[in-house]
C-alpha cells in the first residue's frame, strides 16, 4: 500500500509541474486586451449619452414652441 501511496503523490507532482506553465507574455496581453474592453465600453457609453441627449433635447424644444426666438406661451 505504501508504494501506490508514494508512486501516485510522485506522479502528481511530475504531472502538476509540467501542466502549470504560464508566461509572461500571456499576462500582458490580458492587460491589454482589459484596457481595450474599457476603452470601447467608455466610447459606447458616450455615444449612447448623447443619442439620449439629443432625444430629450429635441421633445423638450418641441413641447415648447418658439417663434423667432421669443416663447409664445404665457
Amino acid at each position: 500500500m505504501k508504494k501506490k501511496l508514494a508512486r501516485a503523490s510522485a506522479h502528481r507532482s511530475v504531472h502538476h509541474a509540467s501542466t502549470h506553465r504560464t508566461s509572461k507574455a500571456d499576462g500582458n496581453y490580458l492587460v491589454v486586451v482589459r484596457g481595450w474592453m474599457f476603452v470601447v465600453a467608455f466610447a459606447l457609453m458616450l455615444g449612447v449619452g448623447a443619442i439620449v441627449g439629443n432625444f430629450i433635447a429635441s421633445e423638450l424644444n418641441a413641447s415648447t414652441p418658439q417663434v423667432a426666438g421669443a416663447s409664445t406661451s404665457r
